[in-house]
């Protein structure tokens, strides 16, 4: 079937393959950097205009992402085996197949979000006493735990949001388009930043401000999105209110997805465990960690949009049946990984104590920021290696390697060395249970490719790999 052009989808299954990562990345590395802007302006904010009570605030606003996170997971492991299938079967120039994953995950969403929100809304309370949050008073009379429940609730109610937000960014993704999501998220982020100031410091409505005008952005970034592709891609027939589910498809993507549900799952749930471990150090150690990790994920941006470019990338070409373009797409976005991070690391141990104190003054929240650092930014190499081989797999629909990585480095290793480490040497060498967990996980990664069983996971057609 002959594909239909579009102006902003790409092709990957012809020309230079690092070309077209890197051309791909940059539009995801700057949507990216907007993303963070985006998280780390809740923090930034609430630490520079609450005056005594930043430090709760910033506790407050960091145990809520883990939360919303476990409630999320299931679908954001759906919506990856719809990107899957949606990049296989534009690779294999299957238009009407794309039409139909488009309908069929947008109905999802619609479905589940209500359910969600309810059961988000209902459970909060439960989830933060859980984790153990402080439930120390600040100067209002407010405590911790008031202003995490509030946070979190606020931001459940605005969930349809963020999922439609992601979803739209998804299926451009997965189209090869990097640059239409990226507009998406400029106007999300200049408008939560514009609505946290005047919430926060003229309002003075602190953690219910931050919440309230995030999910106002993603609701306007969402609406805006499906506008715009329904204008700009109308081959593509996105409509809200013209929904249906295709059952062969959905199959699929259920097949592909739950594996990523689940480790989306396990993920959340060990990242409660970490935050609970975390919790037990006190309000200023809980900023202090949740601020260090912004900027280790900030540094982290161009692995992630080498990451999901080159997930694209290989969806792609496995439709195709190119394995011998897919390797080589592995082995050009290694070493291109590697060199970027390295200059990252180097400038985030150099200025990391200027960088924290962008977030909160306070030094007992820097010093405590700079035990994550030191401890975690010089080993981030080791996982670099485990993404892109991760990608690689992924993108040719062999979901359970994700899954099984996670359950190895994640579940099985760092969890238990965190709590090992913080009970025997003391809570500032916990962090060192990460580089110990990538160091299995890259095990279980590279056995897993090295096996070359992903090499038959093409899900358009059925062919025999080369060689």
């Amino acid at each position: 079937m002959p594909r239909e052009k579009s102006a902003g989808l790409t092709d990957m299954t012809v020309g230079n393959p690092l070309r077209h990562i890197i051309r791909f990345s940059i539009p995801l590395l700057i949507g990216n950097l907007f993303q963070q802007f985006y998280n780390m302006a809740d923090s930034i904010i609430v630490g520079q205009f609450m005056g005594e009570e930043r430090v709760q605030a910033q506790a407050a606003v960091n145990n809520g992402m883990p939360v919303i996170m476990l409630i999320t997971a299931v679908f954001m492991g759906l919506g990856m085996g719809a990107t899957i299938i949606l990049s296989q079967n534009y690779g294999a120039k299957e238009m009407d197949a794309v039409r139909k994953t488009i309908r069929t995950i947008y109905t999802v969403v619609m479905t589940v979000s209500v359910p969600l929100t309810v059961v988000g809304v209902a459970a909060t309370p439960a989830l933060m006493r859980l984790l153990g949050v402080p439930d120390a008073s600040g100067t209002g009379g407010a405590t911790t735990m008031d202003m995490a429940v509030g946070y979190v609730r606020i931001i459940f109610i605005g969930l349809i949001g963020s999922l439609g937000y992601n979803i739209n960014a998804g299926i451009l993704q997965g189209l090869g388009d990097s640059r239409t999501p990226l507009r998406f998220l400029i106007v999300s982020t200049l408008i939560n930043v514009v609505l946290d100031l005047l919430f926060v410091a003229v309002f003075g409505w602190g953690v219910t401000g931050v919440a309230v005008a995030t999910i106002i952005a993603q609701a306007f970034s969402w609406l805006y999105g499906a506008w715009y592709i329904r204008k700009k891609y109308p081959e593509l027939e996105l409509r809200l209110l013209k929904l249906g589910a295709d059952r062969p498809i959905l199959q699929k993507i259920l097949r592909l997805g739950l594996p990523s549900a689940v480790q989306q799952s396990l993920f959340s749930v060990g990242s409660l465990m970490m935050q609970k471990l975390v919790n037990e150090g006190g309000d200023a150690f809980i900023a202090g960690f949740g601020n260090a990790v912004r900027i280790d994920s900030f540094v982290f941006l161009p692995v992630f949009s080498f990451f999901a470019a080159l997930t694209t990338f290989a969806g792609q070409n496995m439709g195709m049946r190119q394995i011998a373009r897919v390797k080589h797409g592995l082995r050009v976005t290694l070493c291109v990984a590697q060199a970027v991070y390295a200059v990252m690391a180097v400038l985030t141990v150099v200025f990391g104590r200027f960088l924290l104190g962008l977030f909160n003054p306070d030094q007992a929240v820097i010093d405590n920021g700079m035990i994550y650092i030191y401890s975690v930014i010089p080993f981030c190499f080791i996982v670099i290696f485990q993404f892109m081989m991760v990608a690689v797999m992924r993108g040719a629909g062999q979901v359970m390697v994700p899954l099984f990585t996670t359950v190895v480095g994640f579940i099985i290793v760092r969890i238990p060395s965190a709590y090992l480490l913080a009970r025997f040497a003391g809570h500032d060498k916990m962090f060192y249970s990460y580089p110990i967990g990538w160091c299995f996980s890259l095990a279980a990664a590279g056995v897993m490719y090295a096996t070359g069983r992903w090499q038959h996971k093409s899900l358009v057609m059925n062919w025999e790999p080369e060689g």
